[in-house]
């Protein structure tokens, strides 16, 4: 199996890095260079003809098909569970050997936990799986030099697509807004490679500026792109074929696993102890085969598929209530296993959604005098808006001016749009990075002169400046008025000094998370022509920045705090800057919140990493991937990864459960698909991409983080009470079989008839059915809890015993009070029933000490389902005796009066001992359940 998964990975690989290798020659060349490596490609387009000859090669551009209704895989996976196997077998066995009740029984179990756990995840599966590329797209291309409109499945490589804002690129190829592959939310510029790279171009190919990929779309602008990749050749399709392969077993599965072996090692030492013992002193070969049977089946905790599908059923009922669908069944454990929880940050930790945060002068105080104009600029211009202006522009109209406001603002209102006409504008274009509206009063007279409002990048609108605006000059406040800027009243001559300040405080609000625009203005612009040009554009005044941040949804901090309380660490996996990433790092709490340089912040690439090392970049970890305890050491430490690619952010998975702990992984976009199908619970939003959502095992309706924290404590409480219910099962039937053996070394009979005891192990996984609704103490839910199949065995050795004790004290009693000594004795049935009805009792009445560590009744209680059916069966059980059906069918006699005096002082020695040893086993091995 390790070498198909390693040949699985290399495939993948391999996939990979041809469609990497294709996409780099393209972006090594010129523009007009990159149809010489496209046969039949022109900037005209393909003929007709050559798109015919294409499609027949390449195919139709689906990159996922569409997948059929995996009922026979779901049908399966709900069988294919350990105990089920071993249930089935143990059925097996006691049909051939002419035992029907037991295999009945059995093959009950076996098909009511199948049924669940099938009804449960095929249910979720239908709720939450929605058809990959339902939707029809259309798109603009060019065919023989006319502009035509095609379906995006007809596209082929070497078609030339024109492309306008909003649409969606079809194959591998302004502005562009790639959020759903690297996590960014501002769009970044893609423009025409026009010189040869040089030898030492190193080709990235999520942050490369003019190549375009499938799933991405234009922002802003717009121009001609060739499609270069279609169909199952592109990017994003390899991400897609890795996730139809099989999932990683997760916590929980290698957990059962586990413990399944372990308790099919003590059934397989065991029931063969048993049979030659009882074989070799009752000379009854057959019945010691039947009785071995029995004892396996009572080694077997066989009610733990139905007590695993109905708490995980229970739990996912609850989080239902919180708009929480869950599509794998066993994903609610898992979560409760959890210690580490891997998140995007656009779309799950921010509100995916840029919005102003800072309107600051060049040399960093607050003023709303840069938002003043910015908004005008944004307001005014024609062309599509970018998320910039529109940021700006709902600023204004939901809070006006006064959010940034230092100075007297009784003159603010003046900046409304039914007051200011647009002149001219010259626009955005990724060359000059610039965008300039000319501006005037309503109503201006013929000859005043216009403002020319500018803003853009920094470093572009500064080479444009030759002054400043002086804030500290004798007028301390803009004019109230914006007229009021056609004069040079107010500035001062640009410095050098100024230029470095200026760069300076650029530098540390982009190092904050801050992303800047630039704004400038230029008085006295003539308005004869009703124009402006490039070459207006300058002698500007600079006045200042506008900081956009995409804002940290309300409930993020406290509910990262209260994850952290749950013993969860949270890690940032994203595609976007480290300068952002690290900000919303900081105000989460995650990374310090003193100010620290992102040079600190980030692993060096050495062997070792400091302690002080909390992030790292997608390019340094790729750096370390030749050393791979250096590798290892930074996924081990680092906090937050910053600019990493999706199969980057699968290695840091990867990476984190190889060290022992469950993960859970949370993203929305495609480039988080591949880290949500490796983790132990990959969680998505209703809102995410669609092979996000493919890939997850639950999915949040509603992007609130507060569900995460509510779901780890129900998979806690899942897991506690399962892990209740194995630890007293196994305990009390190792107890019981450790009893057998005493008894089929020393007794002539059988201590309790095959039958009986089956009946006896019913009726106590019957009172166990209530567990999935007992209470959890807290302090049982405030850290991770993992699988520990040997702690399961220990604590089977070790308290199973103590109910041995009183079981010999019964076969004392049957032996020396009783005087039933004999094979033939007709007294033999009263003897079992004496066992039967003790060993129901005592196991019944210890439920409620062995499901805590505490004083069960005064320090903890059970839930009123559990104190109900452990009487419920209780009285069952000590009724069979005297009704006369059961009593025949099990053979069964009818125990003396004093007996029960006997029973309720075994009862409490019982209680006492369980005490003793409780202590002792906490005192020794520091844990409890």
């Amino acid at each position: 199996m390790v070498a198909t998964k390693r040949n699985e990975e290399s495939i993948s690989d391999k996939r990979e890095s041809v469609i990497r290798d294709k996409l780099a020659r393209f972006a090594r060349v010129p523009a007009e260079a990159s149809f010489d490596l496209e046969p039949c490609s022109s900037p005209l387009g393909l003929t007709e003809e050559a798109a015919q000859s294409a499609f027949k090669k390449h195919g139709s551009n689906i990159f996922v098909t569409e997948r059929a209704p995996k009922a026979i895989a779901l049908l399966y996976a709900a069988v294919a569970h350990p105990f089920n196997f071993i249930l089935t077998a143990l059925a097996i066995v006691s049909i051939a050997t002419g035992d029907k009740a037991t295999f009945v029984v059995m093959m009950v179990m076996v098909l009511a936990s199948t049924g669940l756990r099938f009804w449960q995840e095929s249910k979720s599966f239908s709720q939450a799986a929605k058809l990959l590329n339902s939707v029809t797209h259309r798109v603009r291309l060019l065919r023989a030099n006319k502009e035509i409109e095609l379906d995006r499945k007809e596209i082929v490589p070497g078609d030339v697509l024109v492309l306008t804002s909003g649409d969606v690129f079809p194959g591998d190829s302004l502005t562009v807004t790639q959020a759903s592959l690297t996590g960014e939310l501002m769009p970044v510029e893609k423009k025409p490679r026009l010189v040869l790279a040089s030898p030492e171009f190193q080709f990235d190919i999520l942050d490369n500026d003019n190549i375009c990929l499938a799933g991405t779309s234009v922002a802003t602008g717009s121009g001609h792109a060739m499609v270069i990749s279609t169909g199952s050749k592109t990017y994003m399709a390899s991400i897609a074929k890795d996730l139809a392969k099989s999932r990683p077993l997760n916590a929980m599965q290698l957990g059962v696993r586990k413990v399944s072996y372990i308790l099919l090692t003590f059934m397989l030492v065991m029931a063969p102890i048993v049979f030659i013992i009882q074989g070799a002193i009752s000379k009854d070969w057959k019945g010691a085969i039947v009785f071995s049977i029995a004892v396996a089946v009572g080694i077997t905790p066989e009610m733990l598929p139905m007590i695993v599908s109905s708490n995980l059923a229970l739990s996912a009922v609850r989080v239902a209530r919180k708009k929480v669908i869950v599509k794998r069944f066993d994903a609610i454990q898992n979560l409760g296993a959890v210690s580490v929880l891997c998140s995007d940050k656009t779309g799950t930790l921010t509100v995916d959604h840029v919005r102003v945060s800072a309107s600051i002068t060049g040399f960093g105080d607050q003023s709303n005098f840069p938002l003043r104009l910015a908004y005008l600029n944004s307001a005014l211009q024609t062309g599509t808006r970018s998320l910039i202006d529109c940021a700006i522009v709902d600023l204004v109209q939901e809070e006006g001016f006064s959010k940034f406001s230092t100075e007297d603002s009784s003159g603010e209102d003046d900046v409304t749009l039914e007051e200011w006409d647009k002149v001219a504008e010259v626009p955005f274009d990724s060359t000059r990075r610039l965008l300039s509206v000319l501006v005037s009063r309503s109503r201006a007279a013929p000859d005043e002169k216009g403002l020319l409002i500018t803003k853009g990048a920094v470093e572009e609108v500064l080479d444009h400046c030759t002054r400043v605006y002086d804030y500290s000059s004798s007028s301390s406040s803009p004019p109230a008025k914006l007229v009021e800027f056609n004069t040079q009243a107010n500035t001062k001559l640009l410095t050098s000094d100024d230029q470095r300040q200026i760069l300076e405080t650029a530098t540390r609000l982009n190092e904050d998370g801050l992303r800047l625009v630039a704004v400038a203005y230029k008085s006295a612009v003539a308005m004869s022509y009703m124009t402006v040009t490039r070459d207006d554009e300058t002698d500007l005044v600079f006045v200042g920045f506008l900081g956009f941040l995409d804002p940290l949804k309300p409930d993020a901090a406290d509910a990262i705090d209260r994850l952290s309380k749950l013993g969860v660490q949270v890690r940032i996996l994203t595609g976007d800057s480290p300068a952002v990433a690290a900000k919303v790092a900081r105000d989460l709490g995650i990374l310090p919140s003193t100010s620290i340089s992102l040079e600190h912040l980030a692993i060096q690439m050495e062997p070792q990493v400091d302690e002080t090392n909390l992030m790292i970049t997608g390019s340094q970890l790729a750096a370390l991937s030749d050393n791979q305890a250096a590798f290892n050491d930074a996924i081990e430490k680092c906090l937050v990864f910053a600019k990493v690619s999706p199969r980057q952010k699968l290695q840091v998975v990867k990476g984190l459960r190889k060290s022992g702990r469950a993960v859970a992984f949370l993203g929305d976009g495609v480039n988080d698909a591949l880290a949500i199908h490796e983790a132990d619970v990959g969680i998505s939003v209703d809102s995410g991409t669609a092979i996000a959502k493919e890939a997850a095992d639950v999915i949040l309706l509603e992007k609130n983080l507060e569900v995460i924290a509510h779901g780890i404590l129900q998979g806690r409480i899942t897991f506690m009470n399962t892990i209740k219910y194995i630890k007293m099962a196994t305990s009390s039937n190792f107890g019981n079989v450790f009893s057998v053996l005493v008894a089929s070394a020393w007794l002539p009979y059988q201590p309790m008839r095959p039958l009986q005891l089956l009946f006896q192990n019913l009726l106590y996984d019957f009172s166990q059915a209530s567990i999935p609704w007992d209470n959890v103490d807290p302090e049982y839910l405030v850290a991770p809890k993992a699988w520990n199949a040997w702690s399961i065995a220990r604590f089977m050795i070790f308290m199973g015993p103590t109910s041995s004790v009183f079981d010999i004290c019964t076969f004392i009693l049957n032996w020396f009070r009783y005087g039933i000594q004999d094979g033939n004795s007709p007294d033999v049935s009263r003897a079992q029933t004496n066992w039967f009805i003790e060993s129901a009792m005592t196991q019944l009445f210890i439920i409620h000490f062995l499901r805590t560590d505490k004083i069960p009744f005064f320090q903890s209680r059970a839930s009123f389902p559990v104190v109900a059916t452990t009487t419920f069966v209780g009285g069952i059980a000590m009724a069979v005796p005297y009704v006369p059906v059961l009593n025949h069918a099990l053979g069964m006699g009818t125990p003396v009066r004093e007996f029960y005096g006997f029973l309720a002082a075994i009862v409490v020695a019982y209680a006492l001992l369980v005490h003793i040893a409780k202590t002792i086993y906490r005192r020794t091995f520091k844990e409890w359940l």
